[in-house]
């Protein structure tokens, strides 16, 4: 049986460390995990549904957001397995959003390996997104718990919308900071804040307990994705899963790219602009955008921002009882930060 929490990267993606601590402080509840996820996975009557999930869940990958679920769980000393059904539905919410992005975003490469959509047709990966969908509501109805099916219900709706607002903005390059913000925190850190506070909720925690989860969780994956998005012009190839550029070669528009725009000079601007008219971009283009990026602060500026949220992270966790989960919660905001480092 694969483990549920694969490190594969190292260097650039510096999260070993709080993750593995993690991992070994609930290393039950994450091989309890392991085994919904790996029950769940398949279908008797559709094989290769379980081939398509599996190729995609067990590629690898930082797991971060069914560990926080754990994670939140175990910092109000939940005892019972009911965690365990929330994290394997993060998990599968996550991966379906993921072989969906991968569809619209026309995607080659995830994690190192080709893409579902690249191996078995773009149908094929939607209707097993839909699939994973619906096994992590099936997961959510074993908690009994009308609350937790409230914010996880509440965060699929959150994320569908993050979506359409990224294709609201797509190749815009006049887009605000604002509505960049919108986007991420409705596809990224809806997820994160969900995991946290559902694994809050499962517990009884108080209602403030559970809205500083929330907000831990909102933080957190806001700092992520702006440090994704920082690494997809800074980070290698081999250690990232994904191709260098990726971001800019499928003219997705993010934080770095609407700062140097908005901060651009006139001939600056003529070049973005007529560079992202390009049918195709090449490495050229790629290395002529970085220099601007760099002109510009751009890239420091996405990684202050990242900071921020990160602070803000940290900041939610100081009415939670001081314990050596919640250093390491604490660790693991920095070290989300620290990739980009």
């Amino acid at each position: 049986m694969k483990p549920l929490l694969i490190i594969t990267h190292n260097g650039i993606c510096n999260l070993t460390s709080a993750i593995s601590k993690l991992s070994e402080l609930l290393s039950e509840k994450v091989s309890k995990t392991n085994e919904v996820i790996e029950e769940n996975l398949s279908s008797k009557e559709t094989p290769i549904i379980g081939d398509i999930a599996s190729h995609l869940i067990n590629s690898g990958g930082k797991r971060v957001r069914p560990l926080l679920t754990l994670v939140a769980s175990k910092l109000f000393d939940y005892k019972g397995e009911k965690d365990t059904f929330l994290a394997a539905a993060i998990e599968y919410i996550h991966s379906a959003t993921l072989l969906h992005d991968d569809v619209i975003d026309r995607s080659e490469k995830r994690r190192g390996l080709k893409t579902a959509n690249l191996i078995w047709t773009n149908k094929y990966s939607v209707l097993v997104g839909d699939f994973l969908f619906s096994r992590a509501f099936q997961l959510m109805v074993k908690t009994k718990s009308l609350k937790i099916m409230r914010t996880l219900s509440d965060a699929s709706a959150i994320i569908s919308q993050g979506e359409i607002l990224q294709v609201g903005i797509e190749k815009k390059l006049d887009a605000s900071q604002e509505d960049y913000l919108k986007v991420i925190q409705g596809k990224t850190s809806a997820l994160f804040s969900a995991a946290c506070q559902a694994g809050a909720e499962i517990t009884e925690a108080s209602d403030s307990h559970a809205q500083a989860l929330r907000v831990y969780g909102e933080c957190i994956g806001t700092s992520f994705q702006l440090i994704d998005d920082l690494l997809d012009y800074l980070g290698d190839e081999n250690k990232m899963g994904k191709n260098t550029g990726n971001d800019f070669f499928e003219k997705k528009i993010t934080l770095p790219i609407i700062h140097a725009y908005e901060h651009s000079s006139a001939p600056e601007k003529k070049f973005i602009e007529e560079t992202f008219q390009k049918p195709t971009l090449n490495q050229t283009d790629l290395n002529n955008f970085l220099e601007i990026l760099e002109n510009r602060k751009s890239l420091l500026f996405t990684k202050n921002q990242a900071s921020i949220w990160t602070e803000r992270s940290i900041n939610a966790l100081q009415i939670i009882e001081n314990s050596d989960v919640k250093a390491l919660m604490i660790g693991l905001a920095e070290e989300i930060l620290d990739r980009g480092s």
